[in-house]
C-alpha cells in the first residue's frame, strides 16, 4: 500500500515537473517552487524545500486562484497541504505534517522582462495535530515561462 501511494505521489509530482510553466525560488525559506501557469484563474504549485535531509524532505502541494487580472501584480488565494512520505515510511509517522492557506501576490515590475516575477507571499501553517503552528512569510524571485506579452 505505502509503494503504491509513493508511486501516486511521485507520479503526480513528476507530471507537475513537466507541465511546469513557472519556478520561483524563495531564498530565506530555501524552497523551489514549481507551478502550472500562474496566470491563468486557477493554478497549482509543489513546493520543495532545498536545505534539508533526506529523511524530513517536505514538500508542499498547494492550488490557487488569482483574484485579479493584471500583469503587473497578480494577487491571489490558495489553500495546502504538507507532506513527507519520506519520514512516513522511515520512522512510521503520519504522512501529512500540516495545513496552511497562501496569500500572496507576483509582480512583474520589469517591462522589457515580464517572465521574471517577484513573489511575496503570508501564509498561516498549522501542524496536522493542531497542536502548534507559524505565521510564514516569503520572498522569491519567479520565472515565468508563459508569460506572454500583452498589447
Amino acid at each position: 500500500m505505502i509503494k503504491r501511494l509513493c508511486a501516486l505521489i511521485a507520479f503526480v509530482l513528476f507530471s507537475n515537473f513537466s507541465a511546469a510553466q513557472s519556478v520561483a525560488y524563495y531564498p530565506v525559506s530555501s524552497i523551489l517552487s514549481v507551478s502550472t501557469n500562474p496566470e491563468t484563474k486557477f493554478w497549482l504549485d509543489a513546493r520543495f524545500q532545498t536545505n534539508s535531509y533526506f529523511s524530513s524532505l517536505a514538500t508542499e502541494v498547494a492550488p490557487a486562484i488569482n483574484l485579479n487580472d493584471n500583469h503587473k501584480g497578480r494577487f491571489y488565494l490558495g489553500a495546502g497541504v504538507r507532506f513527507n512520505a519520506l519520514s512516513a515510511i522511515g520512522n512510521n509517522s503520519d504522512l501529512i505534517e500540516g495545513y496552511f492557506i497562501n496569500a500572496g501576490v507576483r509582480s512583474a515590475p520589469i517591462e522589457k522582462y515580464p517572465q521574471i516575477q517577484f513573489a511575496f507571499e503570508l501564509t498561516p501553517y498549522a501542524a496536522s495535530d493542531f497542536e502548534s503552528g507559524l505565521f510564514r512569510s516569503r520572498l522569491g524571485v519567479a520565472y515565468n515561462f508563459s508569460h506572454r506579452k500583452k498589447d
